[in-house]
């Protein structure tokens, strides 16, 4: 009886545990300071050098880029025709402008090869 006790416990610790875990709230990039600053080209040819660990070290933290826009899309811009960062507002920003952004990185997009941030800002 006290084993089925204890398995109870322990199954509800970690169901709790999880819920908390999956239901935790998004990190706010714009206020959060970057974990990683670099320059698109440092970054890129970190990944593509040993993809696997560059992805388990910057996944999920707030990565800073410098670099110049090459292209601009309604949700993002192109950087150094190596990273895509998703911006809200991209009115103001025109191709050839110098910018400095910091994002969350979620992946390196083999087909297009792009490196992807979300949730970015622009660093002022």
């Amino acid at each position: 009886m006290k084993k089925v006790i204890i398995g109870l416990v322990v199954i509800m610790l970690v169901g709790f545990l999880g819920y908390n875990y999956v239901m935790a709230a998004p990190k706010n990039i714009k206020t959060s300071k970057a974990d990683y600053n670099l320059t698109t080209k440092s970054l890129f040819d970190e990944i593509t050098k040993n993809l696997g660990a560059s992805e388990i070290k910057y996944t999920d933290k707030v990565v800073g880029i410098e670099g110049v826009i090459t292209e601009v899309e309604e949700n993002g811009v192109t950087i150094d025709n190596q990273v895509f960062c998703q911006l809200t507002d991209t009115e103001n920003l025109k191709k050839g402008d110098k910018i400095n952004v910091k994002g969350l990185f979620i992946g390196y997009d083999e087909l297009f090869e792009l490196i992807k941030l979300d949730q970015g800002s622009i660093v002022k």
